[in-house]
Order: C-alpha cells, then structure tokens, then sequence
C-alpha cells in the first residue's frame, strides 16, 4: 500500500478516519443523488416477494424501461448504511424513480432491473444480509422468463454498502445445490458481471494499514451494529470484506470512484483492483476527477460506461 495515499499525522488520523467511515451511515436522498435528465418511462411491478425471514416477507421490485429493453437483467441493491428503505407512499417512490441516477442511468441503457432489499442493520448483520442478495440472484434467475430476461447471463450494481453487499454476493455466488429441500437453493446465484461504485472492499485496511483500529476507538459500536458481539473483530471484518473473498471464477468487475471521495477512500478500490489483477482476472477502474460519494455534477454521463461494461459481459 502506497505510504503518500492519506497525508495525516497520527495526532489526526483516528479522527478523520473515523469521520470518513461514519458518513457511510447517512442515507443518500434522492434530491442530493438526482440525475437532472428527462426521466426514462418506466413499467414497474411492485414488492415482489424473493423469500421469507422471521416471519417478514422479503421483496424487490421488477423495473423496466417502456421502450428499448435489451433483455438484460440486473439486481441492483438497494442499501444505505447496510438499510433497506422503500416508502409506502408509492408517489414518492415514483418521483424517486424518476430523479435518481441509480435508477435512472440503468434505464435509459434499456436494462431490466430488480431493485432488491434485505434485512437491515441493525436488527440484521452483513453476515445474514448476504444470504438475502443470494437469495434473491436465485429468484431472478428461476423467474427469468417471466420477467423476459436472460437466466445465463445477471449482473450486479449498487454503491456504496450496496456495493460492497453486490461485491459480497458476486464473490460468494455459487452453482446451487442439488439436494436441497428449496427449490430455489438448488438455482445458481452466480453473477457474471459486477459494477460497484465506491465500495468498501477491505474493512481492516480502511485507508491505511489496520485502519479499523482508529474506527473500533472512535465509535466503539459501529462494528457492532454490522456484526453483531464478537471477540475476534479483525478475522469478522475479514470475513465480511470482498477483496479476501476473491476467487478465480470472480466475475469481471468495474470499479467507479471518485477521487475527492470523503467517506469510503479511493484506496478501497484501487485494492481491489490490484487484487483482480494480481489473480489475473477482468477488472477496470474509473477514477472520477472531483467526484465525492454517491453522486458528483454529470454523472449521467459516466452510464454509457456501465452499460458497456454489463452488456459485453451478459450477452
């Protein structure tokens, strides 16, 4: 790792680490996160159920563009701060809908999408979120031709602890099981793309070598409130961290990041980059000039990118 990366002393470093890390947790708004375009008419069947947990129905919703569909599908991960929200006031989710980027750059690339959510932090720890976003590449996959998408070839996006949850599910994907009792668990929850934009990808080494020390001080139950009690904190974080979860089979990546990002660092991908590489496998890393976290001026412009990437590797 690169010393010259964070020019702090160490009088400040646990603060402003601890600082960048915690912005994580504020939920980005629509108004903050709007792409300022002519929305995409779009059809959508809401609150589809994927599975069941405690007793609570798990959902996602079917979107698709009302003209020019490729047939492509993609999960999209619905999650800040490790939460999944959906407003029952479907007037705001369509206004929502209709001024997010998220939704929006995909739609206007033609893609179908399954907006999906999981169980939350902090009821939920990430080790039992991501049996959810599993869960739900199986549902996607097994429904496929209902919901007129290719079952072959799925990919994978969100940002932030949505892509770090993206990056999970695309690292620990497997090829089903055949005696299990669910039919749904002998469907595989391979992906066979990914894009992931400013996502946690080492939770130990956050932006410097054992960064997670600084943060396990400053804010002594944020790693509780993603995993739960533990005596073993930096084997948990590694276990929850995509860039050790790498295997050759790891589907292509593309990383997007800016590079005036404040709460999760460059580093956290430029690693993950090196790791794809070092395994010798397809990954490519756009680095946006003054772009922070979550949204920056023009990033409509960055969608042709992304659509590129998905539709090379899932036709």
């Amino acid at each position: 790792m690169r010393k010259s990366f964070f020019l702090l002393s160490a009088r400040n470093m646990p603060s402003l680490l601890a600082m960048t890390f915690l912005v994580i947790w504020i939920w980005c708004r629509p108004s903050w996160c709007g792409a300022q375009e002519e929305p995409v008419p779009y059809n959508v069947v809401e609150d589809v159920v994927y599975g069941h947990k405690d007793g609570m129905a798990l959902t996602l919703d079917v979107i698709d563009p009302s003209t020019d569909r490729n047939g492509l599908g993609l999960v999209v991960v619905s999650s800040g701060s490790w939460v999944s929200r959906k407003s029952d006031n479907i007037a705001d989710e369509d206004k929502r809908r209709k001024f997010d980027h998220w939704i929006q750059g995909l739609l206007k690339g033609g893609f179908t999408l399954f907006v999906v959510r999981h169980g939350s932090s902090p009821r939920y720890t990430v080790p039992e979120m991501t049996p959810d976003i599993l869960r739900s590449v199986r549902f996607v996959r097994a429904n496929a031709e209902r919901f007129r998408v290719k079952p072959s070839h799925l990919g994978i996006t969100s940002g932030s602890s949505g892509a770090h949850l993206s990056l999970m599910a695309a690292m620990l994907g497997d090829d089903g099981d055949p005696g299990a009792v669910d039919p749904l668990e002998r469907v595989s929850s391979r992906t066979q793309a990914v894009v992931a934009w400013f996502p946690p990808t080492d939770l130990v080494n956050w932006g410097v070598p054992k960064g997670y020390t600084f943060l396990a001080i400053a804010r002594s139950d944020l790693f509780e409130r993603i995993l739960g009690n533990t005596d073993d904190l930096e084997e948990k974080l590694k276990q929850i961290s995509p860039i050790y979860l790498v295997k050759p089979e790891a589907p292509p990546l593309l990383l997007i990041h800016g590079d005036a990002d404040k709460t999760v660092p460059l580093q956290q991908s430029k690693i993950m980059h090196s790791k794809y590489e070092e395994m010798g496998l397809e990954s490519k890393l756009i680095v946006h000039p003054g772009g922070g976290h979550s949204s920056w001026p023009g990033i409509m412009e960055q969608y042709p990118e992304v659509w590129q990437w998905f539709e090379s590797h899932l036709r």
